[in-house]
């Protein structure tokens, strides 16, 4: 009954959580969150050459490779092409999605990120898929747009993943920016300035401004700072200061070091049988362009040892299997090492997933 009655009944009725015995305006939220199932749908659903969560890299910058394209549903959306116009403009765009294959229903208030072998934070202090609402928020290379079709690169999302929006990367708005501190005067006029210039004065004085007092690029910060993060350095009374985002130690001095990544001759012998356009459909890449891609793609996800915490220290599961595109890839871990001892087709992680492989 709660969830039909229209709105404003509980306006013209507030007096009604009494009768539930509920705190006021809460009939007003749970209105509105009963409703959310109805307004929030998913406009696409991702086709990716991540098929388990096995492998699947944790961030998207992982893996400049991994493919994948995102189709607008036309039954959600009428003519969805019309929704991308203009989107190509664009190198990069933010993919709100849903964790689909997060099938846990109690709320987990501390998980244990990989980077911190075992010890917990609170979850809203990391990006475990463990979340009270199982929303996640990537970003990702826009290569093209055909249609109603995006096609992406650099993404960290299993296939079928649900995309609930799209949305364009702007660097000016989504990068944090070096702000002028209380102490810096007023813009005033500059006498240097060209007044027939095609720029206005206010925006020239306001870059001159800028120009003579902060000192902003795009290099690679401090090791306390985040990689790639946006540095800022005042000139004030001679010293040099550099503030930069503010980012835990863990995220950018992680416990465990990268792994070495070694294919065995087997292995490499068969990875070079992998191609777009292999003749035996067993062979074929469907986004991977190459061998060398799918190289680079299976090294990177190893480096970063896609091992859950728990397996990482057990001297009987050294061995691990993952898939990415259409190749199933057996590795051993051993003293750093990330061995790669066979690569074949996918088809191998299905018969062997339901009996040897324990689904992470």
């Amino acid at each position: 009954m709660l969830s039909v009655m229209p709105l404003t009944a509980f306006i013209r009725n507030v007096k009604l959580h009494r009768y539930f015995g509920l705190p006021k305006n809460s009939l007003v939220k749970y209105y509105c969150t009963e409703t959310l199932g109805e307004v929030i749908k998913p406009i696409g659903f991702t086709s990716s050459l991540f098929c388990h969560k096995r492998g699947t890299p944790r961030q998207p910058t992982i893996c400049p490779h991994s493919r994948a394209t995102v189709t607008l549903d036309p039954r959600v959306i009428n003519n969805p092409q019309y929704t991308l116009e203009g989107l190509e403009d664009f190198s990069h765009v933010w993919l709100i999605f849903l964790f689909h294959k997060n099938k846990k229903k109690w709320l987990r208030t501390k998980v244990s990120p990989p980077r911190l072998e075992g010890k917990k934070v609170g979850v809203f202090s990391t990006r475990s898929p463990h979340r009270p609402n199982p929303i996640g928020l990537s970003l990702a290379r826009l290569d093209r747009v055909q249609d109603n079709t995006l096609h992406l690169s650099g993404i960290d999302l299993l296939d079928g993943t649900p995309i609930l929006d799209v949305k364009p990367y702007i660097m000016e708005y989504d990068t944090p920016q070096a702000l002028l501190k209380d102490h810096d005067p007023p813009l005033s006029n500059d006498n240097s300035l060209n007044q027939n210039d095609n720029t206005s004065s206010k925006e020239n004085m306001f870059r001159t401004n800028i120009d003579s007092k902060v000192n902003i690029k795009n290099k690679i910060p401090p090791e306390s700072c985040i990689e790639n993060c946006l540095c800022e350095e005042e000139i004030d009374n001679g010293s040099v200061i550099c503030t930069h985002v503010k980012t835990p130690d863990w995220i950018v001095q992680p416990q465990s070091p990268k792994l070495e990544v070694i294919f065995t001759p087997k292995a490499h012998e068969q990875l070079q049988m992998f191609s777009q356009d292999a003749k035996d459909p067993d062979f074929s890449l469907k986004f991977l362009q190459n061998s060398l891609e799918a190289s680079e793609t299976i090294s990177a996800i190893l480096r970063e040892d896609p091992r859950h915490v728990r397996t990482r220290n057990r001297t009987d599961e050294n061995f691990y299997q993952f898939t990415v595109d259409n190749m199933c890839v057996t590795c051993l871990f051993s003293n750093g090492l990330a061995i790669v001892t066979q690569v074949s087709n996918k088809k191998d992680f299905l018969i062997r997933g339901n009996h040897t492989v324990s689904k992470s």
